[in-house]
Protein backbone atom coordinates (compact mmCIF):
# COMPACT_ATOMS: atom_id res chain seq x y z
CA UNK A 1 0.00 0.00 0.00
CA UNK A 2 1.37 3.66 -0.93
CA UNK A 3 1.79 5.90 1.71
CA UNK A 4 -0.37 8.44 0.08
CA UNK A 5 -3.49 5.63 -0.31
CA UNK A 6 -2.66 4.87 3.18
CA UNK A 7 -2.83 8.42 4.46
CA UNK A 8 -6.02 8.99 1.96
CA UNK A 9 -7.75 5.82 3.42
CA UNK A 10 -6.36 4.30 6.42
CA UNK A 11 -8.25 5.82 8.98
CA UNK A 12 -11.09 4.40 7.36
CA UNK A 13 -9.50 0.90 6.98
CA UNK A 14 -8.61 0.99 10.63
CA UNK A 15 -12.39 1.35 11.20
CA UNK A 16 -13.65 -1.55 9.59
CA UNK A 17 -10.80 -3.57 10.83
CA UNK A 18 -12.60 -2.50 14.27
CA UNK A 19 -15.64 -3.59 13.53
CA UNK A 20 -14.62 -6.88 11.50
CA UNK A 21 -12.84 -7.80 15.88
CA UNK A 22 -9.40 -7.35 14.07
CA UNK A 23 -7.50 -5.34 16.49
CA UNK A 24 -4.38 -7.26 15.37
CA UNK A 25 -4.25 -5.31 12.30
CA UNK A 26 -5.88 -2.24 13.45
CA UNK A 27 -2.91 -1.51 15.89
CA UNK A 28 -0.69 -2.56 12.90
CA UNK A 29 -2.25 0.14 10.39
CA UNK A 30 -2.40 2.71 13.05
CA UNK A 31 1.22 2.29 14.02
CA UNK A 32 1.89 2.93 10.69
CA UNK A 33 -0.18 6.19 9.96
CA UNK A 34 1.68 7.67 13.33
CA UNK A 35 4.87 6.85 11.46
CA UNK A 36 3.49 8.48 8.07
CA UNK A 37 2.36 11.32 9.98
CA UNK A 38 5.65 11.58 11.97
CA UNK A 39 7.79 11.65 8.57
CA UNK A 40 5.18 14.81 7.43
CA UNK A 41 5.21 16.49 10.19
CA UNK A 42 9.42 16.34 9.82
CA UNK A 43 8.93 17.09 6.22
CA UNK A 44 6.84 20.20 7.22
CA UNK A 45 8.95 21.52 9.68
CA UNK A 46 12.38 21.44 7.28
CA UNK A 47 9.93 23.09 4.10
CA UNK A 48 9.31 25.87 6.64
CA UNK A 49 12.54 25.97 7.77
CA UNK A 50 13.95 26.36 3.93
CA UNK A 51 11.54 28.87 3.22
CA UNK A 52 12.93 31.17 5.81
CA UNK A 53 16.22 30.57 4.50
CA UNK A 54 14.95 31.43 1.04
CA UNK A 55 13.68 34.21 2.58
CA UNK A 56 16.31 35.91 4.08
CA UNK A 57 18.60 34.93 1.21
CA UNK A 58 16.49 36.83 -0.88
CA UNK A 59 16.03 40.14 1.77
CA UNK A 60 19.74 40.21 1.82
CA UNK A 61 20.12 39.90 -1.99
CA UNK A 62 18.05 43.27 -1.88
CA UNK A 63 20.15 44.58 0.35
CA UNK A 64 23.18 44.71 -1.53
CA UNK A 65 25.54 46.97 -3.56
CA UNK A 66 27.95 45.97 -6.22
CA UNK A 67 30.58 48.71 -6.72
CA UNK A 68 31.64 47.42 -9.96
CA UNK A 69 34.35 45.38 -7.55
CA UNK A 70 32.91 44.36 -4.40
CA UNK A 71 29.95 43.81 -2.44
CA UNK A 72 28.27 46.16 0.02
CA UNK A 73 25.88 45.32 2.51
CA UNK A 74 24.05 48.76 3.06
CA UNK A 75 20.62 49.55 5.54
CA UNK A 76 19.65 52.80 6.08
CA UNK A 77 22.52 54.36 8.01
CA UNK A 78 25.49 52.45 6.04
CA UNK A 79 27.65 50.39 4.32
CA UNK A 80 28.89 47.34 5.93
CA UNK A 81 31.47 45.34 3.85
CA UNK A 82 33.18 45.30 1.78
CA UNK A 83 32.63 41.20 0.25
CA UNK A 84 34.44 39.18 -2.15
CA UNK A 85 32.41 39.63 -5.36
CA UNK A 86 33.63 36.12 -6.88
CA UNK A 87 32.83 34.24 -3.28
CA UNK A 88 29.89 35.79 -2.92
CA UNK A 89 28.53 35.06 -7.05
CA UNK A 90 29.90 31.92 -7.20
CA UNK A 91 29.52 30.18 -3.62
CA UNK A 92 26.59 32.76 -2.42
CA UNK A 93 29.27 33.38 0.54
CA UNK A 94 29.87 37.02 2.03
CA UNK A 95 33.17 36.27 2.91
CA UNK A 96 34.55 40.31 4.35
CA UNK A 97 37.58 41.23 2.33
CA UNK A 98 41.11 42.01 4.38
CA UNK A 99 42.15 45.61 4.20
CA UNK A 100 45.62 45.99 2.66
CA UNK A 101 47.83 49.48 2.14
CA UNK A 102 46.42 50.01 -1.46
CA UNK A 103 44.06 46.99 -1.62
CA UNK A 104 41.56 44.83 -0.43
CA UNK A 105 42.10 40.72 -0.20
CA UNK A 106 39.84 38.13 0.52
CA UNK A 107 41.25 35.60 2.78
CA UNK A 108 38.51 32.62 1.53
CA UNK A 109 39.79 32.66 -2.13
CA UNK A 110 42.74 35.01 -2.53
CA UNK A 111 41.36 37.39 -4.87
CA UNK A 112 42.50 41.25 -4.50
CA UNK A 113 40.97 44.38 -5.36
CA UNK A 114 42.66 47.59 -5.88
CA UNK A 115 41.21 50.49 -3.44
CA UNK A 116 41.01 53.33 -5.92
CA UNK A 117 40.69 55.61 -2.89
CA UNK A 118 44.02 54.88 -1.43
CA UNK A 119 45.72 54.80 -4.70
CA UNK A 120 44.09 58.72 -5.26
CA UNK A 121 45.41 59.59 -2.53
CA UNK A 122 48.50 58.29 -2.59
CA UNK A 123 48.73 59.86 -5.72
CA UNK A 124 47.66 63.15 -4.65
CA UNK A 125 50.77 63.17 -1.81
CA UNK A 126 53.39 61.64 -4.17
CA UNK A 127 52.85 64.01 -7.10
CA UNK A 128 55.07 62.85 -9.93
CA UNK A 129 57.68 65.08 -11.89
CA UNK A 130 56.25 65.47 -15.31
CA UNK A 131 59.36 64.88 -17.96
CA UNK A 132 60.14 67.78 -20.66
CA UNK A 133 59.15 66.24 -23.74
CA UNK A 134 63.10 65.60 -25.94
CA UNK A 135 63.62 66.87 -29.39
CA UNK A 136 62.94 64.03 -31.86
CA UNK A 137 65.94 62.54 -33.37
CA UNK A 138 66.69 62.75 -36.63
CA UNK A 139 66.12 59.76 -38.71
CA UNK A 140 68.59 61.08 -41.56
CA UNK A 141 71.94 63.35 -41.22
CA UNK A 142 72.65 65.65 -43.84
Amino acid sequence: MSKKLLHATGFGRVHQLILEEKPKEARELLKALQDEYLAIVEENEALKRQIIEVAQVLDMAECMEFDGQKYWLTDELRHKGPYCQLCYDRDGLLMRLGKQQRHWKCHCCGNVFLDAKAMQEQSAKRPYAVAMPRPPIPLFVK
